[in-house]
């Protein structure tokens, strides 16, 4: 998809014909058009509404599934886009929730937001900036299952949200931009390309008339120009914040919880119907989201499809606001991953790091660059500290070296890459491993037994240690060597 386009939505489109009113031309009173003399509160795909309730009952909004225009995954997939064939562990069609991608072994990261305000010259759209902020907290609510909040009964992302403090130029900022005009307002003009702030490094979420949809993103990231101008969230002004004007049932501020979800790779609960049993790799690419014929219309808390409960309260469903309450763990591995992979420079952590990578790593002869990962605990005490090698050739054998200095040394073998660890250096040549199907090698670190060239060591308290991973690559048929980044960590 261009960068430069707004996102076509082929179900409205397709739908225009048949929501023309019942037979015999008739259309309920409820959706009349309004007269000229009444300014409409709402115009979507040429039908104009009086009201908010008027237009959420209206066919045009339930036919059209005007609840997320974002477009579905056989519609991303049929753009061929390359994205969808780098490898990862996030694809545009495999979900391999790792455990290296579970939230519990995760620090705490935040995404600065740039929220830009676009209204039409009558004034329609002015969201405030308390509603602004209202949003930012609703996100944080449900992103982190936080206690006493509708998003506790969720998973714990740890993935935080608020508005950017300074802006691409280093200036000191609200994170919040205001625009008047008619054009972009109709969400029609490439306003991304005035107003983006760098989409590698802020979430861009633009409120105004959504194409007539509550929200969506024009492409999920495995999919699309990720760090375009055009990457973005965009969210209908009247359903941003806690009791929004569009009032019940879309007034909570789920809309931007859902399309903050697509934007991190997530597909619709009901992506693809029932799919089939390989869970991973079918409909959402999530097996812990029980498969769903068709969409969650209202709070159907009881619904079943699929040989399966409906996963009804799932943000990723088209509940009411009030009835969404949570993520899945797998859906919280796959939006870490799209972090990890997909978006490298959009978040940062919070507080304290688990350790860090060092030692950028060479493209390997495949031509993509070996990446260290990092999960588990800097506690000692705990001894469960595992790192993961990705990105690597698939079926290629490697294995992980260590010490307690850091270098920067050209491949000893002649080959890619750069030693990142210095002297005494430890192998763990007896857990050589292979990179298989999926291009990745990981090990489960024992810290009571670190390989020394004169035998094993324990770690202690305050000890900081280097790792790498050498693998075989190939070039022209030729078995030769390389190595990832480094990652280094000080225990505890």
């Amino acid at each position: 998809m261009s960068s430069q386009s707004v996102p076509l939505l082929p179900p409205l489109l397709a739908a225009l014909a048949l929501l023309a009113g019942p037979a015999g031309g008739q259309t309920p009173s409820q959706f009349q058009t309004p007269q000229a003399a009444l300014a409409p509160v709402h115009v979507a795909l040429g039908q104009s509404f009086a009201t908010w309730r008027a237009y959420m009952l209206s066919p045009l909004f339930r036919q059209a599934g005007l609840r997320c225009g974002t477009p579905s995954r056989a519609q991303q997939l049929a753009g061929q886009n390359t994205n969808n064939l780098m490898p990862g562990d996030c694809s545009g069609s495999l979900t391999n929730p790792l455990p290296i991608y579970s939230p519990i072994a995760l620090d705490v990261v935040r995404i600065d937001v740039a929220f830009h305000v676009i209204q039409s010259t009558g004034g329609q759209g002015n969201v405030s900036n308390t509603q602004v902020q209202n949003q930012i907290d609703i996100l944080n609510e449900d992103f982190r299952a936080l206690v006493g909040t509708p998003g506790a009964p969720g998973v714990d992302t740890k993935i935080e949200f608020r508005l950017a403090t300074v802006d691409p130029l280093g200036n000191t900022t609200t994170g919040i931009t205001r625009t008047t005009n008619n054009s972009w307002f109709n969400d029609t003009g490439s306003y991304w390309n005035t107003l983006a702030w760098d989409p590698d490094r802020y979430l861009n979420i633009y409120s105004n008339n959504a194409s007539g949809a509550l929200g969506y993103v024009p492409f999920l990231p495995q999919f699309g120009p990720v760090g375009a101008n055009s990457d973005r969230v965009v969210v209908l002004w009247s359903a941003v914040g806690r009791n929004a004007p569009i009032g019940a049932p879309y007034n909570q501020g789920r809309s931007a919880t859902h399309e903050v979800g697509h934007y991190l790779g997530l597909f619709h609960t009901f992506e693809g119907g029932c799919g089939s049993a390989a869970c991973y790799t079918s409909g959402d690419l999530i097996c812990d989201t029980n498969a769903e014929s068709s969409p969650n219309i209202g709070c159907n808390a009881g619904s079943s499809s699929c040989g399966s409960p409906d996963p009804v309260r799932n943000y990723l469903n088209y509940s009411d606001d009030t009835c969404m309450n949570q993520f899945t763990e797998e859906q919280a591995r796959r939006m870490r991953c799209t972090l990890e992979f997909w978006r490298p420079q959009l978040a940062q952590p919070v507080g304290p790091t688990l350790g860090a990578n060092y030692c950028t790593a060479a493209p390997n002869s495949t031509g993509v660059a070996g990446l260290m990962i990092a999960a588990g605990s800097r506690l000692v005490v705990d001894n469960d500290f595992d790192l993961v090698g990705t990105q690597l050739p698939l079926n290629s054998n490697g294995y992980f070296v260590v010490a307690p200095t850091q270098a920067f040394v050209p491949n000893p073998g002649g080959s890619s890459g750069y030693l990142c660890v210095g002297t005494p250096t430890g192998r763990y040549r007896s857990q050589l491993s292979n990179s298989g199907i999926f291009g990745l090698i990981a090990l489960a670190v024992d810290l009571t037994a670190v390989p020394q060239p004169n035998g094993n060591v324990a770690v202690q308290p305050g000890e900081t240690w280097n790792f790498q991973l050498w693998y075989r690559d190939s070039v022209l048929g030729f078995a030769t060597s390389n190595f990832t980044d480094g990652y280094t960590i000080t225990f505890q």
